[in-house]
């Protein structure tokens, strides 16, 4: 188990309190994006326009609930991202998946069986065992050092090939397979959002850092530092996308079906994203490792059986 608190890739120190900050923005992060999922759906029915087709559902007041609720939620998120990793925080997104399961019974009448509320229990616990097990302080601090991390050579060739995947999802796979498959558009939300999730952790520590180091200068201020604006531009961008794209899975399949598929998705994509931008992840000890990835497929299988 590892212990709260510990040093960046930077040298400096992380006060035992950022784990217990982010862990709980993580959670509450979780509640209100689940909970948007089920409005969002509502104001997507009640547009009635053509599946997957046109943005009717922009004069649903149901549906901007939704995003007000989600745009909460990222927000909790992103402030997550600041104070712990991305190893941490995306595999708390179970929370969500249960939320929405739950709510989508009650709300959009989808029926939520025996093994769906194992699943929800199994989620819970998988989520609890990646909290005692994950690693608790983030690889960066300043603008810096990430974009050091960034520009690897192991990144750049990731973030190329990803690239070019994403444009023949976009381009060629989804007008021809998006309406009968779901994974199409929720493999673009994924991969675009593995790639906000590194940045906005990126851009969180640097804004933490610059708050927690006020009292050292205006030198150790990292919005002097210029590439921290093109990480804002790229957040932003990336944003909508990624809720360009889950809108357009939400119309075409069902909640129950869009929510756990993507959170497996969008978990493994941001896992592997972090640990080629980071170069790995530094665990306490091979079994808190062994631990997190039993903690981490525990929450697949919950995932799984929702999805039945």
């Amino acid at each position: 188990m590892t212990g709260f608190g510990g040093a960046s890739d930077d040298g400096e120190a992380t006060p035992g309190w950022h784990a217990i900050v982010g862990i709980t923005l993580a959670c509450v992060s979780g509640i209100f994006i689940g909970a948007s999922f089920v409005f969002k759906k509502r104001g997507l029915l009640s547009a009635n326009q053509v599946a997957g087709e046109g943005h009717a559902y922009l004069r649903s007041p149901m549906w901007w609930f939704g995003l007000v609720l989600m745009t909460v939620g990222e927000i909790a998120n992103f402030a997550a991202y600041a104070f712990v990793p991305a190893i941490l925080v995306t595999p708390l997104g179970a929370v969500s998946v249960a939320i929405s399961a739950v709510l989508s019974s009650v709300f959009l009448k989808e029926r939520l069986n025996f093994s769906g509320k194992i699943g929800c229990f199994q989620c819970i616990v998988g989520a609890v065992t990646v909290i005692l097990n994950a690693p608790s302080s983030s690889a960066s601090t300043t603008v810096a050092s990430f974009y050091h991390f960034v520009g690897g050579i192991g990144f750049i060739v990731y973030a190329v090939i990803c690239f070019l995947g994403l444009m023949a999802l976009i381009f060629y796979v989804a007008p021809r397979h998006a309406k009968r498959h779901p994974i199409v558009h929720i493999a673009i939300c994924s991969v675009v959002g593995s790639f906000l999730v590194v940045a906005a952790q990126g851009l969180g520590s640097a804004i933490v850092y610059s708050i927690s180091h006020m009292d050292q200068g205006a030198a150790t201020n990292q919005f002097r530092d210029w590439r921290i604006y093109p990480l804002i531009l790229f957040v932003i961008l990336t944003v909508v996308v990624q809720i360009n794209f889950l809108n357009k899975a939400l119309n075409l399949f069902s909640t129950a079906i869009v929510t756990p598929v993507y959170y497996v998705c969008f978990t493994t994509m941001t896992i592997v994203t972090s640990a080629v931008l980071f170069q790995g992840f530094r665990l306490a000890s091979t079994p808190a490792a062994i631990s997190m990835l039993m903690g981490f497929l525990c929450i697949v299988g919950g995932v799984a059986l929702l999805f039945q």
